[in-house]
């Protein structure tokens, strides 16, 4: 009869025989690691859907749509909130910096990642979203989630006339959005990790190695290769510097004018694409 020592001593050998053939899938130890959901909190724009798509599929797990989707002034559920602490989803939105959505982040203990842009490119690749999202039709049932709304006549107006339209109703909605959230991250509200668009352009590895990490999430894995279109994951150009040759001089002025001299100094929006230091807040 074999001895409780040499039985251990079997069991010790058929896992290392196990171990050997090769480890587990790597998707169910994430699945099993990432005990609170990742929380992308984005400007539009900003290559949003394509890192929830890439972080989902890096860490084998589903995306959660979260929130009423209105840009800016998105609102997140309770039962989102609650749905997304039970981990094992990926949840990207436009959340509004208000105190509805702060005590929710804060009842849950959600970490947040805040994945900012230039503001000015920013807007114009929002000018290109719109027309695409509405086929163009100032009656589309997409433009209801903007507030206000384009007017009549909006997608028969110049290029030139939809940036104008924007840097006055857009653009100063966009800045408040970002000035307020920076300052919740800057009190340390809530856990926050400011991501820049830039980055997930020139490095993306980098990028995601950031969320993982600051999530506690630590393993080897090969960045997917998504399709980089519009209908899979809403990619146009990614080109940080067409706002320069797109917008007028009085255009690019007033944009700027709008945008406080500490925000672009802080992340370098200035006249030359910026690589922005991902940091923890």
């Amino acid at each position: 009869m074999r001895t409780v020592t040499q039985r251990l001593t079997d069991f010790r050998e058929a896992v290392g025989r196990l171990k050997a053939r090769g480890a587990p899938r790597p998707g169910r130890l994430n699945r099993q690691t990432c005990r609170d959901g990742i929380l992308l909190n984005t400007m539009p724009k900003s290559g949003s859907i394509y890192m929830q798509k890439a972080l989902a599929k890096i860490l084998d797990c589903n995306t959660l749509d979260v929130g009423n989707r209105y840009a800016l002034i998105d609102q997140i559920g309770l039962r989102d909130a609650r749905t997304l602490t039970g981990g094992g989803y990926v949840a990207q939105t436009h959340l509004a910096p208000s105190l509805e959505n702060l005590q929710l982040l804060q009842h849950y203990r959600l970490k947040m990642v805040l994945h900012l842009r230039d503001l000015r490119q920013a807007l114009l690749s929002w000018v290109h979203h719109i027309d695409w999202v509405s086929g163009g039709d100032d009656a589309s049932e997409p433009l209801l989630y903007c507030a206000p709304r384009p007017p009549a006549a909006y997608f028969a107006s110049s290029l030139t006339a939809k940036i104008d339209w924007q840097i006055e109703h857009y653009l100063p909605q966009l800045t408040a959005w970002v000035t307020q959230w920076l300052a919740i991250a800057d009190a340390k509200t809530i856990p926050v990790l400011i991501t820049h668009q830039d980055t997930l352009r020139t490095d993306e590895k980098a990028l995601f190695d950031s969320i993982l990490a600051f999530h506690r999430l630590r393993f080897d894995y090969t960045l997917p290769k998504l399709p980089r279109t519009l209908e899979d994951t809403h990619f146009r150009r990614a080109d940080p510097m067409e706002w320069q040759r797109t917008f007028t001089p009085e255009q690019a002025a007033r944009a700027t004018a709008l945008i406080p001299t500490a925000l672009r100094q802080r992340f370098g929006w200035e006249d030359t694409p910026s690589s922005a230091p991902i940091r923890v807040a």
